[in-house]
């Protein structure tokens, strides 16, 4: 077990992307983009809104920028999923971010270090603290463990199939 306070949350991380992984195992392309509960969300845009909420972290923390400069934009354009683009691509591409991130976490030798956010995109994260780079690590953390959550109850309306099945650990 790491003490190391960076690999702890980058598990903490992985563990969320495993969980969405699971949601979209054995499913076919047709039905990862499927919307088949009352919400708008298929899990493969909902993949790509997580994703590219992750390179946006990973850019806050490093101090680059990859994405649209316009935040709503950029927003919107997280959720599409190309007509040529599969479930394999977009897997594929979140192991590229992941290890991005890992080594830009990684790079960065302190967690309380406050991340200097424009207003546009700081309002959207204010919660009453400092926006550090634990704070942008610990909402990527809740926003996979969010949308891991929407994805196991999309996947069940697509095929009846649960998290616990997908996962291996059957009741």
């Amino acid at each position: 077990m790491t003490t190391n306070e960076t690999d702890l949350l980058l598990l903490l991380l992985d563990t969320q992307r495993t969980a969405f992984r699971n949601a979209l195992s054995g499913l076919t392309e047709d039905q990862a983009r499927s919307v088949p509960s009352a919400s708008a969300m298929s899990l493969a845009s909902l993949l790509n809104h997580v994703i590219d909420g992750e390179v946006a972290a990973a850019d806050r923390i490093s101090g680059t920028q990859s994405r649209e400069p316009d935040p709503v934009a950029a927003w919107t354009a997280g959720w599409a999923v190309r007509d040529d683009e599969t479930v394999a691509d977009q897997l594929a591409r979140l192991d590229t971010v992941a290890a991005r991130f890992a080594d830009v976490l990684r790079a960065d030798p302190d967690l309380d270090r406050v991340v200097d956010l424009p207003a546009d995109i700081a309002r959207w994260l204010d919660q009453g603290v400092p926006l550090t780079v634990r704070f942008l690590v610990l909402h990527q953390i809740e926003e996979w463990a969010r949308h891991a959550g929407h994805a196991d109850i999309i996947r069940e309306s697509v095929d009846g199939a649960t998290a616990d099945v997908l996962a291996g650990r059957v009741r």
